[in-house]
């Protein structure tokens, strides 16, 4: 199976798993915007834009596009994750988590992924169904339940880390009207199970 029908098979049913109550997300695309050194981008005109953004660097592994989701002042938290990592005695894994090391963490990903057709990225958001995002003039808080699949493939057969969790996005307003995302929370869907941070945090070097 080729890399473009395992990702198509993959996010369909990621789909059919998270979209019970809620929209398709790649059903609202806005026009795209050539700003983008390669891949999907939209110019940021609303948090929503923001956030399909993020999701087409992650799953087209574009560090270029991705950095351009995030605020200068960002800063990223993993309460729980944290919390672990004091416990294993790596306490500083999630210390001082700003634009560059978000930047970072994610450019080793992207090359890892992007080095090897047998190695592939699924991302998907949608709203949360237990909280409402809060959008004002220049500021949001967007609340996202999230689905993350890292697959190595052999053969015809795949092994997959999945992360499954709720993110939560400040965005803000800011040069050119752009809307970027200025802090994200995170926490797993279950309570010591794989989140996103978790999968970040092993790129973080």
């Amino acid at each position: 199976m080729n890399r473009r029908l395992r990702q198509l098979t993959i996010i369909t049913a990621a789909l059919a798993l998270l979209s019970g109550c809620a929209k398709n997300p790649f059903s609202t695309r806005g026009t795209e915007d050539p700003y983008g050194s390669a891949g999907t981008w939209e110019t940021p005109q609303s948090p929503e834009a923001a956030l399909r953004n993020l999701i087409s660097a992650y799953n087209e592994l574009i560090i270029s596009n991705y950095q351009l989701c995030f605020s200068d002042s960002f800063v990223f938290s993993s309460p729980e994750d944290s919390i672990d990592a004091v416990n294993d005695g790596q306490g500083d894994l999630f210390a001082d988590w700003d634009k560059s090391v978000e930047i970072s963490a994610a450019a080793n990903l992207f090359s890892t992924y992007s080095a090897n057709d047998s190695l592939d990225i699924y991302l998907i958001l949608l709203p949360a169904t237990e909280y409402a995002d809060i959008v004002e003039d220049t500021s949001a808080v967007m609340y996202r339940a999230y689905n993350l699949m890292l697959v190595t493939a052999s053969g015809s057969d795949a092994d997959t880390t999945r992360a499954d969790g709720l993110a939560t996005f400040v965005l803000k307003q800011e040069q050119l009207n752009w809307w970027t995302i200025t802090w994200w929370g995170d926490i797993p869907a279950l309570s010591g199970e794989t989140d996103w941070g978790d999968i970040k945090a092993e790129y973080r070097r």
